[in-house]
């Protein structure tokens, strides 16, 4: 069986750089085209109604495949499928700003949710695999933090660029960004040579099929807790901005700072999180301080009736969730076996 060697440190570093930018413009072309959905309608000539459309194609085929989709112990292949994967997402994208049809940008968004949810998949998976066991789990932290960074600078920068012209350019900036990191991407994976004598590859390449995986009480645990958490996130997080407007009259302004603060922070959080170590009774702490932000932020969040208050309580609520979810994930993925680390990676990324 021939396998791959870890490059020198000074270039997996590079190479964490590279994933992230990836991760980071996946996230951006699922995220963006909430804000565009409208205009993108209205220039199809379908009716404002089937905006919804445009968005849940992306989601629910991103989902879909990141069910099906399953990591490998070969870096050699998942090289081979980042690079499939890529151009897929990177054709697709582009193709989304040259085409006016309702029908085809569906079709379009559709295919970029394939090819995206597949590379998140097996994008994370590469990293883990040529990160070394004492930067597993700060490698991933840095992966998984592209997701509040994107929400949070990636979209309004999107949006102040195409403000002056038309949507099309968001995504012709999302298309060439992945294009020249497709290229980058190429040149690193060219140090990587064959070598029999570092056994980086698992001996046993059997997948974990779905039903084996569900037999295994550490997975259901792991399955249970991170469903919990992206779901409790996601109830309170699309019902805090929509109490903010309806109850508070807060400003489009103020609302989008808080969205920028918390994201930004979010990620900062998690790179900190990533380059510390910390003993598994202190992450629960942690874990546990942070639930308990939460439940403070919804109890005052939702009685308050001064605007600047409450805004300030849906930042420190948005900033702990986000942080909570992504640590769980994080923890999780780093501290299972090889072959419950993929099933569970593809099941992350769905959620």
């Amino acid at each position: 069986m021939s396998t791959s060697t870890i490059k020198p440190f000074w270039l997996s570093r590079y190479d964490i750089v590279i994933c992230f930018m990836i991760h980071f413009w996946i996230v951006l072309d699922a995220l963006v085209i909430v804000p565009f959905s409208s205009t993108m309608i209205l220039n199809s000539g379908a009716d404002a109604s089937q905006a919804g459309y445009l968005v849940s194609a992306y989601a629910i085929a991103a989902a879909i495949t990141c069910l099906f989709t399953k990591g490998s112990p070969d870096i050699d292949r998942e090289i081979k499928r980042i690079y499939v994967y890529l151009a897929g997402i990177t054709l697709t994208t582009l193709l989304t700003a040259f085409v006016s049809d309702f029908n085809v940008l569906i079709l379009c968004r559709v295919f970029a949710g394939f090819f995206g949810g597949a590379l998140a998949v097996i994008n994370l998976n590469y990293l883990i695999q040529i990160s070394s066991e004492e930067k597993r789990k700060q490698n991933t932290a840095i992966l998984l933090s592209s997701f509040p960074l994107a929400l949070a600078v990636g979209v309004p920068s999107l949006i102040v660029l195409s403000s002056g012209s038309h949507w099309q350019l968001g995504f012709q900036i999302i298309g060439s960004a992945l294009a020249l990191i497709g290229i980058l991407f190429f040149v690193s994976t060219r140090c990587i040579t064959g070598d029999n004598s570092q056994e980086l590859i698992c001996s046993n390449d059997k997948t974990l099929l779905f039903a084996e995986a569900l037999k295994n009480r550490d997975i259901r645990f792991s399955v249970m807790l991170a469903f919990s958490a992206v779901l409790g996130t996601f109830l309170v997080s699309t019902q805090f901005p929509v109490m903010l407007s309806v109850n508070l009259n807060i400003s489009p302004k103020l609302l989008s700072s808080c969205y920028a603060i918390s994201g930004i922070l979010s990620f900062i959080t998690m790179q900190y999180y990533g380059r510390i170590k910390m003993r598994d009774l202190t992450v629960g702490r942690v874990i546990i301080l942070l639930s308990v932000v939460m439940a403070v932020s919804i109890v005052f969040g939702f009685r308050t009736e001064n605007v600047d208050l409450a805004a300030i309580i849906f930042i420190a609520f948005v900033i702990a969730s986000s942080t909570r979810t992504l640590i769980l994930a994080t923890e999780l993925i780093c501290s299972l076996p090889i072959q419950e680390r993929i099933f569970l990676i593809s099941l992350q990324n769905a959620l």
